[in-house]
């Protein structure tokens, strides 16, 4: 089987094993049981969670042994990954109990805004920690040279308090100075277009208004709030399923109109550059059109270099739309193929 194929396969097992978990807990009520053993208080939602990152941590080990090189192989990443993933879950469930006791829902709405802002402040923190960073300048943008980042790394943006910055995994820096700044251009044009910008706007409003709307109807049910926020949770994971199987397309349009703009420049550049890319990622020359529709936020290499036309759409929108969803408490960003197994990518997505 080919390394892409695997790799698709153990996404679609994680996710599938996420989302049977969660129709399983809502038929049995999951909430009720939990609620009644532990006790109806906050408690009762961190056991919840708990033993919901217990369920999926023997598919971080799977997918680390066999989805990444051996280089980048880490019990102890994804031990850790998970004891900060459970810490910060701790912190928004107490925000969320906090905000059903209010009852107010113009409130839950602005703090729902607020929490994922939060995340997207987070990956400018976390990150200097998780790599050996290295700060230079070029054409008047700030990078994060990282010097011990995993081959799984994309190149990326952080928008911090200080500015926006392109971090860029060491891999790129390695490749010829033609590929690597012609890569660099790329995300100069992203950042100064805000074309990033524009996903994470879609991405948080959208989160937030569901949020809202799941929010109020607990909020006029007979539900209690421990039992709110677990089923908060379960659904959240289920809309996450409906989010990376319809926003993909998505995704690929937006990938597809700022390479229209790269090829113009540079059509040779273009197509060495995707070479090197899809070397480091799935290694796919071309795909199935149904599942790539489906499963790929990214165009294969074939579709990329042929179509050329520009469409509506919103680069990567279905990595972060889920990475955001982590306040809504779904946990199914863990679990998709581009980050089974890759404790880094779970903080820092991947933009391509």
């Amino acid at each position: 089987m080919k390394f892409n194929d695997i790799k698709l396969s153990f996404g679609i097992i994680y996710v599938g094993l996420i989302v049977l978990f969660t129709l399983f807990s809502l038929y049995f009520d999951i909430a009720d049981f939990i609620t009644s053993t532990f006790g109806d208080n906050i408690k009762s939602v961190y056991v919840y969670f708990f033993f919901l990152i217990l369920f999926t941590l023997p598919f971080d080990f799977l997918s680390n042994k066999n989805l990444n090189s051996s280089e980048d192989r880490c019990i102890k990443k994804i031990v850790f990954g998970n004891i900060v993933l459970f810490l910060i879950f701790i912190i928004f469930i107490s925000i969320i109990y906090f905000l059903f006791n209010l009852q107010n829902l113009l409130l839950a709405f602005v703090f729902s805004i607020l929490m994922q802002l939060l995340l997207l402040a987070l990956q400018g923190v976390i990150t200097p920690y998780i790599f050996n960073i290295q700060e230079k300048s070029y054409n008047h943008s700030s990078l994060l040279i990282c010097a011990n980042s995993p081959s799984y790394i994309t190149m990326n943006i952080l928008r911090t308090l200080k500015g926006p910055k392109i971090v860029v995994p060491i891999h790129w820096v390695k490749q010829n100075e033609k590929n690597y700044f012609f890569h660099l251009e790329r995300f100069e044009l992203i950042k100064k277009m805000k074309i990033d910008l524009k996903s994470i706007i879609f991405s948080i409003s959208l989160n937030s208004i569901l949020f809202s709307g799941i929010y109020y109807y607990f909020l006029n049910s007979d539900y209690t709030v421990s039992s709110s926020i677990i089923y908060l949770s379960l659904i959240s994971n289920l809309i996450s399923f409906l989010y990376i199987l319809i926003l993909p397309k998505i995704s690929q349009n937006g990938i597809i109109n700022i390479d229209s703009i790269m090829k113009n420049k540079d059509m040779n550049l273009f197509k060495e550059n995707l070479e090197i890319f899809e070397n480091y990622q799935d290694k796919n020359e071309s795909r199935n059109k149904a599942v790539e529709t489906i499963f790929y936020p990214i165009p294969s290499i074939e579709t990329r270099i042929n179509v050329n036309e520009k469409r509506l759409g919103l680069p990567n929108v279905s990595r972060l739309i889920i990475f955001f969803a982590s306040f809504n408490l779904s946990i199914i960003f863990k679990g998709v193929h581009g980050n089974a197994g890759k404790p880094e990518n779970w903080i820092l997505p991947p933009s391509e």
